[in-house]
C-alpha cells in the first residue's frame, strides 16, 4: 500500500513537471484540443505586474491599394481593369489601367481607387457605378443602390478587397 502512494505521488508530481515543457515563458498548457496548447498566464506581462516582463509589441500593418480602371464600351464593349493589394495608390492606379488595356480596352479610365478596403463594380443599362466599403457585401450594397437610382438592370459585375497586411 505504501508503495502505491509513493508511485501516484510521484507520478502526480513528474506530470506536473512535464506540463509546463514546451510553452514559453507566461504561458502554460491548456486546452482540450490534439496537440499541446500553450494558454496566457493570467497577469503575465500586465503594467504593474511583478513578473517584470514587457508587454508584446504592437503589430505593424501596412496599407494596401487597389484601383478599378473603365473602358466604357465606346468601342464594342466595356472592358474593366483591376489591381488590388498593391504599397502604392499610384501602383494600383497604373496597374488597373494596363490591365484594362490588356483585356482590350482602348479608352481606359481609372474608376476608382482604395485601401485597406473593398470595391464593387455594378453595370446597369446606361450607367457603371463602383463603390468601396468595409466589405464586398456593403461595397455592393452601396454601388448597387447609386445604380438602381440612375438606370434599369443593374448587375454586380466585380468585387476585390485590398485589405492591410501585417508586417512584423
Amino acid at each position: 500500500m505504501k508503495f502505491r502512494c509513493i508511485a501516484v505521488i510521484a507520478l502526480v508530481f513528474s506530470g506536473a513537471a512535464y506540463a509546463e515543457q514546451g510553452c514559453p515563458d507566461g504561458l502554460y498548457p491548456g486546452g482540450a484540443g490534439p496537440g499541446q496548447l500553450c494558454v496566457p498566464m493570467p497577469g503575465y506581462g500586465v503594467s504593474g505586474g511583478s513578473s517584470g516582463s514587457q508587454a508584446a509589441p504592437e503589430p505593424n500593418w501596412a496599407t494596401r491599394w487597389g484601383a478599378i480602371a473603365i473602358d466604357d464600351g465606346s468601342n464594342g464593349g466595356s472592358k474593366l481593369g483591376r489591381a488590388e493589394s498593391l504599397s502604392s495608390k499610384g501602383k494600383a492606379e497604373k496597374a488597373a489601367l494596363a490591365d484594362c488595356r490588356s483585356r482590350g480596352g482602348h479608352k481606359c479610365t481609372l474608376e476608382r481607387s482604395y485601401r485597406d478596403q473593398c470595391v464593387a463594380v455594378v453595370w446597369g443599362d446606361t450607367l457603371v457605378s463602383s463603390a468601396s466599403a468595409v466589405n464586398s457585401e456593403r461595397a455592393s450594397q452601396l454601388a448597387m443602390d447609386n445604380c438602381s437610382s440612375s438606370t434599369t438592370n443593374c448587375g454586380v459585375y466585380y468585387t476585390g478587397c485590398s485589405y492591410p497586411e501585417l508586417v512584423q
